[in-house]
């Protein structure tokens, strides 16, 4: 168990609720649906939380290899703003990089044999093949030679599409069977919220890259931060990121595809304007208070031993899972609520 949660704590388990609350409102909405399989969604929400896992000790390894912590290091030293807190059990000696690669294999085979047997079960659907392998494409190409997508102002877009759309339809499909059912028609909102999630996630990475633009310019990584350049570019991608998934929950209501109360994703509107207020404050250089955030921005997972240095980075981020993770959790209240009066 020592191991397990080792291995759990260095691929930074506090970053699944970002992709496990989707997963988990993916099967919530396929409830209903004629082919509905309960166990076969949850094994899809596993998988995903398995590739998720694997995926973050992957970027640890390239990063490694390519020594980026260096020049954070060599930035923090230097008295700017870096975020330092990068693969430490690697840095501390405590791992070896081969057994990162053991690990990083051992997530990525409990995610396959979930996906195969999901595919057995389903009967080999071959959309469930291309949905996984664009996903898992990317994924691995996200920081890997030769293409290194995230190094060439892709990274965003990516893990946006990975953990967006992918995963949305993936685990929906998984649960029900498919896009299409009979009763219902096609899941037009599907493809919509899978977007809109696609969206929040994108603007997780895209918090990052902004934050940290200056650290990865001079590490010759161009992140979408870095191609932007000036801080009005970069903060009107960051509120596009931020503010269209809800405009697309509403467009749904508008044309009928899902409950008008479903709009109650509205309710994270005042996180969303707080955060897009702190990402300007940092593009003028104005602190903002970190030292006990305000406890409607959500949970900020072990606050108290969060380095100070890094705080002002660890508070948007958390803000920005927060505000995905919000956003999923009333979506899927709101599914099962409807069920239950229907």
């Amino acid at each position: 168990m020592k191991l397990i949660k080792r291995w759990l704590y260095n691929a930074r388990s506090f970053s699944v609720p970002q992709n496990l609350m989707p997963s988990i409102l993916a099967v919530v909405l396929a409830i209903g649906v004629s082919d509905f399989n309960v166990f076969l969604g949850l094994l899809a929400v596993l998988g995903v939380c398995m590739v998720h896992l694997g995926g973050n000790l992957l970027d640890d390894y390239f990063d490694y290899k390519d020594e980026l912590l260096s020049y954070r290091e060599e930035l923090r030293s230097e008295g700017e703003k870096a975020f330092t807190d990068k693969y430490p059990y690697l840095k501390d000696g405590s791992t070896t990089p081969k057994q990162l690669l053991f690990a990083i294999c051992v997530f990525f085979a409990i995610a396959l044999l979930c996906g195969f047997i999901i595919w057995w079960q389903r009967d080999f659907d071959y959309s469930l093949v291309v949905i996984a392998g664009v996903a898992a494409f990317l994924c691995y190409f996200y920081s890997a030679p030769p293409l290194k997508l995230g190094f060439h102002g892709l990274g965003e877009l990516v893990i946006g599409i990975c953990f967006g759309p992918c995963l949305f339809c993936g685990v929906y499909e998984s649960a029900c069977g498919g896009l299409y059912s009979p009763q219902t028609g096609f899941a037009w909102h599907i493809i919509a919220l899978g977007c809109a999630i696609g969206l929040f996630v994108t603007n997780i990475l895209y918090t990052h890259s902004f934050l940290e633009r200056h650290v990865d310019d001079v590490s010759h990584k161009k992140t979408l931060a870095v191609i932007l350049k000036t801080n009005f570019a970069g903060l009107t991608a960051f509120a596009m990121f931020l503010f269209i998934p809800f405009i697309l929950v509403l467009i749904c209501v508008f044309n009928g595809y899902i409950h008008w109360t479903y709009s109650f994703v509205c309710l994270m509107l005042p996180q969303s304007f707080w955060l897009m207020w702190a990402m300007i404050m940092h593009s003028k250089n104005v602190e903002v208070q970190t030292d006990k955030p305000h406890a409607w921005l959500g949970p900020m997972d072990n606050w108290d031993k969060v380095e100070k240095e890094n705080r002002y980075y660890l508070l948007r981020w958390y803000a920005m899972r927060n505000i995905n993770t919000g956003f999923c959790f009333i979506l899927a209240i709101v599914k099962i609520v409807l069920s239950l009066v229907a």
